[in-house]
């Protein structure tokens, strides 16, 4: 007698697990920003990643899921770093968290302007989804911001910390939401060399201005502790 089909979620083997979910979160990563999130299709994010789009069900639930997931993954290394550097604050912590921001918008330079698309939109679809998203990075990352501006040693006397704080991620921010005449009129262009260079520049910035050590180049991703 044949046995009745399963049908809840797809099984995926344990040892493609892992590697399935990242090329799903790749291939949406890629879409949204390009296309925007209404205009993406689970199916076509499957295709993408060369899967069955039962599979984003398996991972994700649905489509709003995925997104949420390519948001607070893709955000994750930034405020794990500030946590990291909190935890023991020195002064080229600022610059350092800048570069690792680079770092991660580096590959997805178009990402931040999603962000604020949606933010700016609250009929969009995606509003509330990246409202939460934000929402949350935004309350861990003052947190751990706050802790490392306002240990001895790091501003400079009549620097106040909230306005330090926006100075910052200003600095970060503002390269990837630049209006792309502005950019090709200064000819630069949002590739690693370039954000590698300009993390640097920031941070000398910083240093001349708000911050008391010196700025010494420093691989982001590197503990000195």
């Amino acid at each position: 007698m044949p046995m009745p089909a399963n049908r809840g979620r797809p099984k995926a083997p344990d040892s493609d697990t892992h590697a399935a979910r990242v090329r799903l979160l790749m291939a949406a990563r890629q879409l949204f920003v390009k296309c925007g999130y209404a205009k993406v299709s689970t199916r076509q994010i499957a295709e993408a990643a060369g899967l069955n789009a039962g599979m984003i069900r398996y991972y994700f639930g649905d489509k709003a899921g995925l997104f949420e997931a390519t948001l607070r993954e893709t955000l994750a290394p930034i405020i794990e770093e500030l946590s990291r550097r909190a935890r023991a604050p020195q002064a080229q912590d600022i610059a350092a968290v800048i570069g690792m921001y680079y770092q991660v918008m580096g590959p997805n330079p178009d990402l931040p302007k999603l962000v604020f698309r949606s933010l700016h939109d609250p009929g969009s679809p995606e509003h509330r989804i990246v409202s939460r998203v934000l929402g949350s990075f935004v309350d861990q990352a003052v947190q751990s911001f706050h802790v490392l501006l306002n240990n001895p040693g790091v501003l400079r006397d009549g620097i106040v910390t909230n306005q330090a704080l926006l100075s910052t991620i200003a600095l970060a921010v503002f390269p990837f939401l630049a209006p792309s005449i502005m950019l090709n009129k200064l000819a630069i262009s949002l590739n690693p060399e370039f954000l590698t260079q300009f993390a640097q520049h920031n941070g000398t910035l910083l240093s001349g201005g708000m911050l008391q050590a010196p700025y010494t180049t420093l691989d982001p991703t590197t503990s000195t502790r």
